[in-house]
């Protein structure tokens, strides 16, 4: 990992030293991300913390395409380049193309690019990420396209990495080298 100490507020934690049982998990990782070295700050949180984002990248019912763009949506609308870094080549593996994640990144939530389920719950997110309440017209839409699950899957995934973005915004959590937000 390679930081710019300047545009850190907080240190990334150096894994490789790291004591204990959350120094052994965070070395058995198969990435070494900032985002992580920059969590590992909070020590008896950052496990369960990977967790609930393992949960939410792998166990959801929820379609890995529509999770992703509820992340990019809220990395547009919080302004996250680090999330959006990472997430935006995730969407692209899992069924975007460049015209969605485009429209995202504009937060051209009606484009064409989308279909009616994708602008259901986009709309849903749009709502739960700028102020944590969603309008009946809102929700019964985005409910006549997912189950009650995907729907609180949906918001679990817009929330977990809502707080990817302000851990990132806050601390001065640098790209990794080559990254672009």
């Amino acid at each position: 990992m390679t930081a710019d100490p300047a545009s850190c507020r907080l240190p990334l934690v150096d894994i490789e030293t790291m004591q204990g049982q959350v120094g052994e998990t965070l070395r058995s990782l198969p990435m070494r991300l900032n985002i992580i070295a920059m969590a590992a700050n909070a020590e008896t949180c950052i496990i369960p913390q990977l967790q609930l984002g393992q949960a939410v990248m792998t166990g959801q019912l929820l379609a890995p395409l529509h999770r992703e763009l509820l992340i990019l949506l809220a990395a547009a609308i919080d302004d996250s380049p680090y999330v959006w870094s990472q997430h935006g080549t995730i969407a692209m593996q899992v069924g975007a193309d460049e015209r969605k994640v485009a429209a995202l990144k504009s937060l051209d939530l009606s484009s064409e690019a989308f279909d009616d389920k994708e602008r259901a719950l986009l709309a849903f997110g749009e709502q739960v990420v700028r102020a944590a309440h969603v309008d009946d017209a809102a929700f019964a839409n985005v409910a006549s396209h997912f189950n009650a699950r995907e729907i609180m899957e949906a918001i679990l995934a817009i929330g977990y990495y809502m707080t990817m973005n302000r851990i990132t915004a806050v601390t001065g959590t640098p790209l990794e080298t080559g990254a672009t937000g």
